[in-house]
């Protein structure tokens, strides 16, 4: 599929693309995106670019979430690897030649783990794209939380440890950002555990001006963790119906759409919930670029079967032409595509068909 001609503009608070066949809104202050095609009921089936990146500035050293089931085995003594600001001066402006890049998730372990960290935020933000991030809030100091609340348009705090990740969800919330979230990685060994976190929203005042809680899918990626998917629909029903009953705000990974929209089949406000759950948009509307500048679907797919080596995003000339476009990008695509159904995109490489 070739794009008609993108016409861009934008300002302090919006972004807008427009053309024939691709159009999106993107609101910078509150994070509001909204694509369509060439009716507004018309979904493009991919972007013509990348419209969110998530690029990992750092890996391995020692992470103090020492979380068990981290994919990235940040939680073991792995070499330290970082990505420089002049790195990614490189391919920040090669990805945005396009104008199509909105936001920026930055990946990291420790807040300070990369010293380059709030520069990049800030640069990120100063050339008209927006920087988030995730945290394990075990290393919020004052000044993170001063330089997030101005550069950042959301922070999320995996709760890895609840007195600490706690305190520094009402750091965030208390600098006045809005978008500040918590993400819990679920799965059935964690199951339980998440209605704790729900009970905490409604009752812990530490919490009470947190936006949501994020429900992550739990992919089997760390060959050292003994934790498995939740893949049972009427335990994930379960835990929908909880938040709703108790007016909890919530939402949940790409991975998570398709057993999200199972356990919401039969209600009266359907087809709102359908419209709004994105599946898999992994090179059709993102991608991920680890520490190494290397481009790969997304961050579980790294180093899996036909992913072995990444897309060179810092040596490329062209981002669209070699990057976006490339062969194995294409193939990529189109295989994800292909597994459409029920509204649903489906992940080629971990199986987390609904039960």
């Amino acid at each position: 599929m070739e794009f008609a001609e993108l016409k861009i503009a934008e300002n302090d608070e919006l972004k807008c693309c427009k053309s024939s066949d691709y159009n999106f809104i993107f609101n910078k202050k509150t994070g509001f995106f909204a694509r369509w095609g060439r009716t507004e009921e018309e979904d493009p089936q991919w972007a013509p670019s990348c419209e969110i990146a998530d690029i990992e500035i750092v890996s391995g050293g020692n992470c103090l979430g020492k979380c068990d089931f981290c994919y990235k085995c940040n939680n073991i003594s792995s070499p330290i690897k970082l990505m420089t600001f002049e790195q990614f001066k490189i391919i920040f402006e090669k990805i945005t030649k396009s104008h199509t890049l909105g936001q920026i998730a930055f990946g990291i372990t420790n807040i300070y783990a990369n010293k380059d960290f709030f520069r990049m935020m800030k640069y990120s933000r100063e050339h008209g794209v927006i920087p988030n991030y995730t945290t394990h809030g075990l290393d919020v100091d004052d000044y993170a939380v001063k330089f997030t609340a101005k550069y950042c348009g959301a922070v999320a705090v995996s709760i890895v440890n609840k007195e600490k990740s706690y305190n520094a969800i009402q750091a965030f919330t208390s600098s006045e950002m809005k978008q500040v979230n918590c993400h819990f990685m679920i799965s059935l060994e964690t199951y339980d555990k998440a209605f704790e976190i729900i009970n905490d929203m409604k009752k812990d005042s530490r919490l009470s001006k947190m936006n949501a809680i994020v429900f992550l899918q739990y992919k089997d990626k760390n060959p050292y963790s003994n934790y498995h998917s939740l893949l049972d629909v009427k335990k994930y029903r379960k835990l929908i119906d909880y938040c709703d009953q108790n007016k909890i705000n919530y939402g949940f990974d790409s991975c998570s759409a398709g057993i999200f929209l199972e356990s919401v089949k039969g209600r009266d406000n359907f087809k709102s919930l359908e419209k709004n759950a994105e599946s898999c948009e992994s090179l059709r509307a993102s991608l991920y670029a680890n520490s190494e500048c290397k481009v790969f679907p997304c961050s579980f797919c790294e180093k899996t079967e036909g992913w072995e080596e990444g897309l060179d995003l810092l040596s490329c000339n062209d981002f669209v032409k070699d990057i976006w476009l490339h062969p194995k990008a294409v193939s990529w695509r189109e295989n994800l595509i292909n597994t459409m159904s029920d509204g649903c995109a489906h992940c080629p490489i971990y199986n987390l068909q609904n039960k």
